[in-house]
């Protein structure tokens, strides 16, 4: 997973860990009970992670367990 802080990197760690660890953003999402599907998931990921973690860091740090 990148390391880097640059701009973009929420996002980016959100997609490796989606991929890595999920297979995609439907199976993150359906995981975790959130109900938005196809385009609307790039809409409201970023949100979903920080309501049900706190943070995108906190999501980070729990996924690397």
């Amino acid at each position: 997973m990148s390391n880097s802080r640059g701009p973009g990197w929420d996002a980016k760690a959100i997609a490796e860990i989606a991929k890595a660890k999920y297979g995609d953003y439907a199976a993150l999402f359906e995981a975790h009970g959130w109900p938005e599907r196809g385009p609307d998931m790039m809409r409201k990921v970023q949100t979903r992670v920080t309501e049900t973690y706190g943070s995108v860091e906190a999501f980070v740090e729990h996924h690397r367990k």
